[in-house]
């Protein structure tokens, strides 16, 4: 088995392809790569992770962000596989556990969303099609998410787990001064308790995504004020949560409440 590096967080490498009821043949695949990072706040160990390798000073910054530790970021060193994140501390980190998707939480949740920004459809479509990675095109491992402020895309992270590109987004928004108040996240991933987290400790007011959500993220939204859009398709999309954020909603179809 031959492997040589490719494009940014993958490898090619050559592997035996085979044709249902027919042959064999020598074709060469490109795969995700994934580290184990090590985040450090203000120079102590937070917590160690698995992330594709790349953008890690925006992985750190938006890690302590979206766990509810920190309003700013004042700086972020990156030594090998360890991201050292400084920051004046809003929050003290208790233990961290693993979610279902392998992605460490803090528990901490900041108060709820208030933000009066709105999208319409033809936004909640441009948003989906802007989730176009190069990483998930060429290896079916990757998810991605994107950052869209007053209709234009600021930020797009592609990583192995969809809770980092999350952090790769907001950790963008962070150290560039981006108010995530005004911003919509889309994401390719399912949205669960521990999406949603994120999202409202960074103060985003939309999140849509091409996939499901589940109850407890959809509990979770609607008490912190969040606008929940999932399981995007190409003529259709479901609001779960605070429609109002949703211009045009107030117009049903004859027939349906």
């Amino acid at each position: 088995m031959a492997i040589r590096e490719s494009i940014e967080g993958a490898f090619s490498l050559s592997t035996s392809r085979f044709f249902f009821r027919d042959h064999f043949e020598e074709s060469s695949e490109d795969v995700c790569i994934e580290k184990v990072i090590r985040i450090l706040l203000n120079d102590k160990l937070l917590t160690s992770l698995v992330a594709s390798p790349m953008q890690y000073r925006e992985l750190g910054a938006g890690f302590v962000i979206s766990e509810g530790l920190a309003h700013r970021i004042n700086g972020v060193e990156v030594n090998g596989t360890d991201i050292n994140v400084f920051a004046d501390q809003s929050a003290q980190p208790g233990t961290f556990f693993t979610e279902s998707s392998g992605g460490a939480s803090s528990g901490i949740l900041k108060p709820g969303i208030t933000s009066s920004v709105t999208i319409d459809a033809e936004g909640i479509f441009t948003v989906i099609s802007g989730i176009v990675s190069t990483l998930w095109e060429k290896t079916g491992g990757a998810h991605c998410s994107v950052l869209f402020c007053k209709n234009e895309l600021i930020a797009k992270s592609s990583d192995v787990g969809r809770h980092n590109t999350v952090d790769k987004v907001i950790g963008y928004a962070a150290l560039n001064d981006v108010d995530l108040s005004s911003c919509v996240l889309g994401c390719t991933g399912r949205q669960p308790a521990g999406m949603i987290t994120k999202a409202v400790n960074a103060g985003i007011p939309i999140v849509i995504s091409k996939a499901a959500t589940t109850r407890e993220g959809i509990a979770l939204a609607y008490r912190s004020g969040l606008t929940l859009i999932c399981r995007v398709k190409e003529n259709s999309f479901r609001i779960y949560t605070h429609p109002n954020r949703v211009q045009g909603t107030d117009k049903r179809s004859a027939g349906h409440t």
